[in-house]
């Protein structure tokens, strides 16, 4: 007797299709495995006998070889218990039942429920876009892969449901749940409007967001570049489906999905510690989960105390930032995991803080000074496209109070600005100013003899290398996109200049 069944096997954000091979012969009672399993796997034996047993179903007492077929490519996740307990199932009906374009993904417990696995989402696309159009899996997954709105889904409770199915596939109603993604600021807490003051570095961050340009604040402790920081993404635009779609597939891996968060509909916005490990931050092990540059894809990655950051964990930034994509290479194969992410890093002028503040005393030496500053002079920071200078709150205008630009106000000009670049680069291939080429910075930032005579100048004067050239203009163009102007002036360029470059804040140096 022989039955098949239909699941994936998950590798990074890629699932490849596995058919679960069943066989009885006659013999000593007996449960084999082969198909390159992981323990996972292999330990599944005990819990699949039991559940099946525990359901009321006998258990055949015969010689029962699994394949997971390609042989020869390693398996791994307990989302293989409920193929596996079916085909066992299949075995007593004598025939393999035909289940056209259907999979299975499930994990048993030992009373035969069906609970949630770890990365149903990417193997849910996965299995689509090898074919398969039905999947049965855990009810507990369900709201995560109802994100995708072409593929039939039958959610199971325990494995009677599942036997269910099996017995009248034809009469089975697919399972549909409108999903309805979250507006851009909906349930956030954080308002631009309780931060006082500092409407210059709003101004920063709005062309920093519109743009999608990374950030630098810089600033003595207590200035506020946390709190902005944290707001950053109030005002960013709401995610497209297939921006939810990228973000859900990463932390389902993850396993971050939750009851209560079952989809990510916001952008993420993660915040690791200084101290963060390395396999932590770029993602690793042995099979590869993401790290945090890839947690943030799609929202931003903010990297507080950045000076006290170790020199090694930045460079290993620099890569991934630029190409948008981390790539791990282990013995099983590489796994490349998306790392488009906004780059936002806050940081003291020095070790104590108070470098170039006018009401405390730099306790620095210079050679702690020396050391602090050459985190900053890296290929990382002069890839963050905006330094901006944060200055503590007057006391005045703490005193006065009065709510700031909000939060919706500055979103509305970003808004207004992405929809300016989306209409210019209709058909390019990207979306943001920040991320052309230098050939596309030509075709689409023309500039006229005045604009040039000034980058001229600024590019001699103040010792600019070639890369900061053409973020000066990117940004320009960002900035002449929330003004709604298809031409950069240069007052563009001059609002550009003042963002770029370090030496400004280190005058008293």
């Amino acid at each position: 007797m022989l039955s098949k069944i239909v699941t994936a096997s998950l590798w990074g954000l890629e699932a490849d299709l596995v058919t679960v091979e069943v066989d009885s012969q006659k013999g000593l009672p007996a449960m084999n495995m082969v198909g390159l399993a992981d323990t996972t796997i292999k330990e599944s034996k005990e819990r699949i006998r039991a559940a099946i047993q525990n359901m009321g179903y006998e258990f055949l007492r015969r010689r029962i070889t699994i394949n997971l077929s390609p042989a020869g490519t390693p398996k791994e996740g307990s989302h293989f218990d409920l193929p596996i307990a079916m085909g066992i199932l299949l075995l007593d009906k004598g025939a393999e039942i035909p289940l056209k374009e259907t999979a299975f993904i499930g994990e048993l417990s030992l009373d035969g429920k069906v609970r949630p696995v770890r990365g149903a989402l990417p193997i849910a696309i996965g299995l689509r876009e090898k074919g398969m159009k039905k999947l049965i899996l855990p009810t507990g997954n369900l709201e995560e892969v109802s994100l995708l709105s072409d593929m039939e889904l039958y959610p199971v409770e325990d494995l009677k449901q599942a036997m269910q199915y099996m017995q009248a596939p034809q009469g089975a109603v697919p399972c549909r749940r409108k999903r309805n993604g979250a507006k851009p600021g909906e349930r956030f807490t954080e308002d631009f409007a309780d931060v006082v003051g500092q409407e210059n570095v709003k101004r920063a961050l709005i062309v920093a967001a519109a743009g999608n340009h990374g950030v630098l604040l810089m600033g003595s402790p207590g200035s506020g570049k946390t709190m902005m920081a944290r707001r950053i993404r109030t005002i960013m635009p709401e995610m497209t489906y297939e921006e939810q779609l990228e973000v859900t597939k990463i932390h389902s891996v993850s396993g971050l999905l939750t009851e209560r968060r079952p989809a990510v509909t916001q952008r993420p916005f993660r915040s690791p510690h200084h101290t963060i490990s390395r396999a932590a931050l770029i993602g690793g092990g042995h099979r590869p989960i993401p790290g945090e540059i890839s947690l943030a894809h799609n929202g931003v990655l903010f990297l507080d105390e950045f000076g006290q950051m170790e020199g090694s964990l930045l460079e290993l930034l620099r890569q991934p930032v630029e190409e948008e994509s981390i790539t791990i290479n282990r013995a099983g194969g590489a796994v490349t995991f998306p790392s488009k992410v906004m780059l936002v890093a806050a940081a003291n002028p020095c070790k104590c803080g108070y470098l170039g503040d006018d009401t405390h005393a730099c306790t620095c030496t210079e050679s702690q000074l020396a050391h602090y500053l050459s985190k900053f002079s890296g290929p990382l920071v002069d890839r963050i496209d905006l330094h901006v200078k944060v200055f503590p709150a007057q006391y005045e205008r703490i005193r006065n109070g009065g709510a700031g630009l909000s939060s919706q106000k500055m979103r509305e000009q970003v808004s207004a600005a992405i929809e300016m670049q989306q209409r210019r680069y209709a058909g390019a291939g990207i979306s943001f100013n920040s991320r052309l080429s230098p050939g596309q910075v030509r075709q689409y930032c023309p500039l006229s003899g005045h604009e040039e005579n000034l980058l001229k100048d600024a590019y001699e004067k103040l010792g600019l290398t070639m890369r900061t050239y053409y973020k000066i203009i990117k940004i320009a163009r960002t900035i002449a996109d929330l003004e709604q102007s298809g031409q950069i002036s240069t007052y563009h360029i001059a609002e550009a200049l003042q963002y770029r470059g370090l030496e400004h804040l280190y005058r008293s140096v």
